[in-house]
This record gives structure tokens, C-alpha cells and sequence, in this order.
């Protein structure tokens, strides 16, 4: 997919124009389409069911003109809570928000497990050889932070034990594992792929550790209660365009090629197979899972509380199973 730079109206033109905000444009446009925006922190391998539901027509097919509106994680909610978008993807941030007693709901899920690996330089063996030593992460107090946590715990080491760097430019992780100057980084696709092919190491896939649901469909309570009809033909479109994925490896290649502007083919099959064992069945988690989502949120935030999970997650939107 070619973005095309394209304004939206009112306050999120201004926005765009402040803060470097992007509108993506998802379909072609038809008089009778429903034009909805959907807030996204990335383009990245977690959003390609909005791409294939694109290319597929299954947007169209649903009367709907979506477009993705890329700004920074922090932004997403609080452009939503100004109904500047429709939706929002960034789980994490509405889960957050939801347990702060923002009226916001997580209704459908793309992935069930971080797309993370933990990458290191060849002399480390392992994720229990990183004690006293520096490790790299894109951002702090966020999903990365978590990702690293669990997986130092579950490797019988504390965390206090390791020393952790912040290196927004994944880029710039590989390069410092290269030269040593830390010993291992968080990386994801394409970054923790093209890192292998320098020789350096895996010492851990995220999801191997933790399930973890980062991307997905968010909609203020609001939204779902005035417009259930909308959020129902979103659902149908993505639900559709998640067993396309799982089905159709060959037709979702180019797709991806084109979205994520990659051009390298075995990269793209790295990717594809990464992503794919790491998607929902059926836009769903387990309550399980959904609990713990909360309970990490809570703990993050320093909020002594109960929090149901019919206050952040409702899956009552999606289509019924087959």
C-alpha cells in the first residue's frame, strides 16, 4: 500500500499540522461509504488485517471508507476521547485509560502475544548472562518494559539486575549490540530478522514467555452504544481479513510488500510466519488473559482497585464464530 497524505476536517486538520500527525488513506472513497478514522501508533506487521481488509474490499463490501491516522501511542487516546478518530489500535494505551475510569473499550484483539524478541550479542547465551549487564528497549514505563520484566523474571533473574538503555531508533539497538555497548535489545520485525542475518543472536521470543494483546479495535463506550452497527461491519471486515491471512499466504505477500515497503522477499516470509503464529482465532482473548491484562495495568499504574473485565474488554461486536 502507497500512503497517501490526505486532511481530515476540523480539529484533527489543526492536530495533523501541530504534531506531524499522518492520515493514511485505507480505501477509495464511494458517496455512499461511511468515512471512518482509525488511530494507529505504527505501520508495522500488527496492522496488516486492516491492509489485506483494504485490498480485499472487505472494507468496501462493509460500506465503509477507513482511514488510518498515525501519531505517537500517548496521543491515541486522548485524540479519541475528542472524537477527532472513531477507533484507536493501541490496546495498551485503553487498557491504561480504562483502569484510570476513562469510559473506553477494547473490542477486538489482532495478536495475543508481543512480537518481540530479546536479541543479543553473540558471546551472551543466554537471557540469564544479561546480569550485570545493559540492555536496550525502544521507550520506558510501556509495553517494552513489561516485555523485558517477564522475561528476566522467568529466567530466574531480577530485573534490578540488569541495567536498561533507552534507544528509540531500533536501528540504533542492533548497531549498539554490534559494537557492545549493550548486551542484548528488544527488537521486532523486520529489525530483530535483519539483526540475525549480522550474526548476532536470539535469546528469546517474547511470546514464549508472556501472552500479551498490544493491537486491536478500541472505541469509546459512547461510540459502540450511539453507532453498534459501524463497530459490527468493522469487526466483519477484520475477521475476515484475519482467516484471509491465516489461509492465503501467497495473496497476502504483496499486500504486505506493499504496506510495509519491504521489498525483500524472505524477509517478508520471516514476518508473515512471525505474525501469524501470534493472531487471535477469532479476535478474542480467554477472561484468564484478560484479567491478568488488567491486574499488569493496575500494577503499573500504581492503582489499588478492582477493575472488572466487562469494563475494558467487549467482544460482543464480533461476528459469531464458525
Amino acid at each position: 500500500m502507497k500512503a497517501q497524505m490526505k486532511s481530515g476536517p476540523g480539529k484533527l486538520k489543526s492536530l495533523a499540522r501541530g504534531l506531524g500527525i499522518l492520515l493514511l488513506s485505507l480505501t477509495v472513497g464511494k458517496a455512499s461509504a461511511e468515512n471512518v478514522r482509525v488511530g494507529t501508533a505504527s505501520i508495522n506487521v500488527t496492522m496488516i488485517p486492516m491492509a489485506v481488509a483494504r485490498e480485499r474490499g472487505f472494507f468496501q463490501q462493509e460500506g465503509l471508507n477507513v482511514e488510518l491516522v498515525l501519531m505517537p501511542a500517548a496521543l491515541n487516546i486522548k485524540v479519541l476521547l475528542s472524537r477527532d478518530i472513531d477507533y484507536a489500535t493501541t490496546v495498551g494505551a485503553a487498557v491504561i485509560a480504562a483502569v484510570r475510569g476513562i469510559d473506553v473499550r477494547v473490542v477486538m484483539l489482532f495478536i495475543d502475544r508481543p512480537l518481540f524478541d530479546l536479541v543479543g550479542s553473540p558471546k551472551i547465551h543466554s537471557v540469564a548472562e544479561l546480569k550485570g549487564r545493559t540492555v536496550s528497549i525502544s521507550s520506558r514505563g510501556g509495553i517494552q518494559d513489561a516485555i523485558l520484566r517477564r522475561m528476566l523474571q522467568q529466567s530466574s533473574l531480577d530485573p534490578a539486575q540488569v541495567t536498561v538503555l533507552t534507544m528509540a531508533v531500533p536501528s540504533a539497538i542492533v548497531a549498539a549490540i554490534k559494537s557492545e555497548r549493550v548486551a542484548a535489545g528488544l527488537l521486532n520485525p523486520p529489525y530483530n530478522f535483519l539483526a540475525y542475518r549480522d550474526g548476532l543472536k536470539n535469546l528469546g521470543s517474547a511470546g514464549s514467555f508472556m501472552r500479551l494483546s498490544s493491537a486491536g479495535i478500541v472505541a469509546m463506550r459512547e461510540k459502540l452504544e450511539r453507532n453498534p452497527d459501524q463497530i459490527r461491519r468493522m469487526a466483519r471486515a477484520l475477521i475476515r481479513a484475519q482467516v484471509f491471512v491465516k489461509e492465503q499466504k501467497p495473496a497476502v505477500m504483496p499486500i504486505m510488500k506493499r504496506f510495509l515497503g519491504i521489498k525483500d522477499d524472505e524477509l517478508l516470509s520471516q514476518i508473515y510466519d512471525y505474525y501469524r503464529a501470534s493472531e487471535t482465532a477469532d479476535g478474542k482473548i480467554d477472561t484468564a488473559l484478560a484479567a491478568e491484562t488488567i491486574r499488569d495495568a493496575l500494577v503499573s499504574e500504581r492503582i489499588a482497585k478492582e477493575v472488572s473485565v466487562e469494563h475494558v474488554f467487549d467482544f460482543s461486536y464480533l461476528p459469531p464464530r464458525r
